[in-house]
């Protein structure tokens, strides 16, 4: 039942989607699945944009409707009343050539992530591959077998499939659970895990997520882990299938080229590789269709095809910004570079271009300065260059800084392989002067990513959120441009042969060995897993680029080559990494994945709760946190900064970071979940925190005037901290289980 309920909502905003996708475009004809994915995403703008207005302003519920309605009237007046022509769709014969391959890649890239799906996602991607192959006697066959492997892995796979789907993060899912339902409930006006202050956060995609779980009624993290993982999958397939066949002279490059932007990764130095289905950073994924959305409008832009490009553009840059802080830096890169050379390269181009690029970039700086910026971001990233890469690897901490150095840079330049090795051979084809703007976005993301990701230092490497996003944009932009151009005549043989190498330096990466002695040796030769076949590569196209600055024909054909084998070592590295660690996955999950949602006593107080407090209560609880000694009251407000400073081995805070009981009870908290407050550890965290501490177990009339004084009306008591059975005169237990009591405090007198 949650399915449908979740459809129904969902689905009229992708129609409101297209019908503005198709007041908005001037060309005369669009694609099924442009229409879809393009418009997909900004029925979700829109409708996400009304709802937050509405919760905001403390309206009723209802700012998605609203925008559905106006879009809906909108369009009947723009065709009927003022007789504009809209474009046709053309649809026949589109859900075998377009939309059946798009499935197929987006199950296999999910599948990176969604572990138990990548088989079925391989069969499927094969069929696709041979029924646009040239055709023969057993292509047929062939075809049927696979189709048929994809149905009885999918089937034997999703019965053993854990219990839950996503991810392991323990500390990001329940807190993202729990920010979606307070962005649909309380909009920026509150924030769930400190009540009294504003979100500061990348927040719009968990504010869709909230909005479509409010209006379904659907259960907790079905949203969240479910639906909005497949949708996103759908989407950004779309869209770089979209984006691609453009310009595409078959459906084979199309085919092909989309399954590696789609599925490409890397030795798995960072969590499973750096590829576009990140779940373990879910805004790192949500937002990339919004930035591939904004990218492909503003090259459409360029082009003259859409009507407003200014306003539309400027909007979707915030949006990208508001989604993932780290998405709309890259944005403003790749826009800034591009108006940059283009201002400098040709004085005719037209000002209207450069005032429209300098509008996207200043509106997507003003929103992180209004809606983002807080004073965890300032305390977490640091300018340090290359700093990172003992995060990554630990035992480098016992490097000389001059080598982290070297081996971070190293490290960002494998993980930017194929956008490197694009751009060298686009710079090398033959020249077709529209696809210029496309290279010189392609150029300004991935300098953007590489720089800040070379310069930044933060916590856990999350410096590489920028350089993933800028491989994601900038290889759909060199595939893109890459899609007209007159390939070298190769043979199947030489094909073959080509991928075959691509497997053989994915395969070395693995046969690195792994030494453990703590020497220097050891971590040196262990870092090569990292980036040595990469660099044989960048090395092998730095000499290619060298000998042929002047003949720009062989050296094209000479770089598309070697991108044959980059892009066959990226995809094999997906295959790679989901045969590393698939059996682990699964016996994580059958091991943990209980824990990672509410106990049943859990979700009966939650229950309880939302049945019989106000919407409007605050809940104060000692959820979450451990039984403290006296002595070691300090260290649970000390500041966070082992992970940013090579020296410190032993983490030097205390913190809770459980967010589950804010995911199951629909109202706003006076304190929880102290590590992820994205606000800094303030003397005002630190007074509520000693207070949820004390009142679970030592109560005293200072902690209920405090509490009271912040309009908390309810304490959510976690057992296993205290032996305490009674809180009066202070507070009543208006329910109880075995692990938890629910108190009513008493008026403060």
């Amino acid at each position: 039942m949650d399915y449908l309920k979740v459809s129904l909502v969902i689905a009229p905003q992708f129609l409101a989607g297209c019908l503005i996708y198709l007041m908005l475009l001037k060309r005369s004809t669009v694609k099924i699945v442009e229409l879809l994915s393009i418009g997909g995403v900004l029925g979700i703008t829109a409708c996400t944009i009304f709802d937050q207005l509405f919760v905001n302003l403390n309206l009723p519920r209802i700012g998605w409707i609203t925008a559905i309605g106006i879009v809906l009237a909108t369009f009947f007046v723009f065709k009927s009343l003022l007789g504009h022509e809209t474009a046709s769709i053309v649809w026949k014969n589109e859900f075998r050539s377009s939309i059946l391959p798009i499935c197929a890649i987006a199950i296999m890239a999910l599948g990176t992530e969604w572990f138990w799906m990548f088989p079925s996602g391989v069969f499927f991607v094969t069929a696709a591959f041979i029924s646009r192959a040239p055709k023969k006697k057993a292509s047929s066959v062939l075809f049927k077998m696979c189709c048929l492997g994809g149905l009885v892995f999918g089937i034997l796979m999703f019965s053993n499939r854990p219990k839950i789907w996503w991810f392991m993060y323990e500390y990001d899912y329940p807190f993202l659970q729990a920010l979606s339902r307070s962005l649909s409930d309380w909009g920026l006006n509150d924030y769930v895990l400190l009540s009294g202050t504003r979100t500061k956060y990348h927040w719009f995609s968990y504010a869709w997520i909230g909005l479509v779980e409010r209006s379904a009624g659907s259960s907790v993290f079905f949203v969240l882990t479910k639906v909005a993982p497949a949708v996103f999958a759908l989407l950004i397939a779309g869209l770089t299938w979209s984006q691609i066949s453009r310009a595409s002279r078959s459906q084979l490059r199309t085919f092909v080229f989309s399954l590696i932007v789609m599925t490409a990764s890397s030795y798995p130095l960072w969590g499973y590789g750096a590829k576009i289905t990140f779940l373990a950073s879910p805004s790192q994924f949500f937002a990339t269709a919004f930035l591939f959305a904004a990218v492909s409008l503003f090259v459409s832009s360029t082009f003259n095809e859409i009507r407003f490009p200014s306003l539309l553009i400027a909007i979707l840059s915030s949006v990208v910004m508001l989604s993932k802080t780290m998405h709309g830096v890259i944005l403003v890169c790749a826009i800034a570079f591009f108006a940059l050379v283009k201002s400098c390269l040709s004085r005719q181009w037209a000002l209207s271009h450069l005032a429209k690029s300098l509008l996207c970039v200043s509106c997507a700086l003003i929103t992180y300065f209004i809606f983002v910026a807080n004073s965890e971001g300032r305390a977490v990233f640091e300018i340090r260059f290359g700093d990172f890469f003992w995060q990554l690897q630990g035992d480098a901490r016992l490097l000389p800084d001059r080598y982290v150095d070297i081996f971070g840079l190293l490290t960002i330049l494998a993980f930017s392989l194929i956008s490197l090795v694009l751009i060298a051979t686009a710079s090398f084809s033959p020249r077709i002067s529209q696809n210029d703007d496309i290279l010189w976005l392609s150029i300004g993301a991935i300098v953007g990513g590489i720089v800040l990701s070379l310069t930044i230092l933060s916590a856990y490497g999350e410096n590489l959120y920028f350089l993933q996003a800028a491989i994601s944009v900038s290889s759909l932009l060199g595939f893109s441009n890459l899609a007209n151009k007159s390939f070298v005549q190769l043979t199947s043989r030489q094909w073959v042969s080509l991928c075959f190498l691509g497997g053989v330096l994915c395969w070395l990466s693995f046969r690195i060995p792994s030494y453990n002695s703590g020497t220097q040796p050891a971590i040196v030769i262990r870092s090569f897993r990292v980036y040595l076949p990469a660099t044989i590569l960048l090395s092998i196209a730095s000499i290619l680029i060298g000998k042929n600055i002047r003949k720009r024909s062989s050296g094209f054909d000479s770089l598309f080559k070697l991108l044959v084998v980059a892009s066959a070592m990226a995809v094999g590295f997906s295959l790679a990494n989901w045969s590393e660690v698939i059996s682990r996955k699964h016996n994580e999950f059958r091991r943990d994945g209980q824990n990672y949602f509410g106990s049943p006593e859990l979700m009966e107080t939650a229950e309880w709760i939302n049945k019989n407090t106000d919407d409007n209560a605050i809940i104060a609880s000692n959820y979450g946190w451990p039984i403290i000694q006296p002595s070691e009251s300090a260290l649970f407000s000390s500041p966070c900064v082992s992970f940013r400073q090579k020296e410190v081995l032993v983490e030097t805070c205390r913190r809770t970071s459980s967010a589950l009981l804010v995911s199951y009870i629909h109202r706003r908290t006076w304190l929880q979940t102290t590590a992820l407050h994205y606000t800094g550890f303030t003397p005002k965290i630190a007074e509520r925190q000693s207070i949820s501490l004390g009142f679970s177990s030592s109560p005293d009339t200072l902690h209920l005037q405090r509490m009271r004084k912040d309009g908390v009306e309810w304490f959510v008591v976690d057992r296993s901290t205290t032996g305490r059975e009674s809180w009066l005169p202070l507070a009543e237990i208006e329910f109880s289980n075995e692990q938890y009591f629910v108190l009513k405090l008493h008026e403060d007198n």
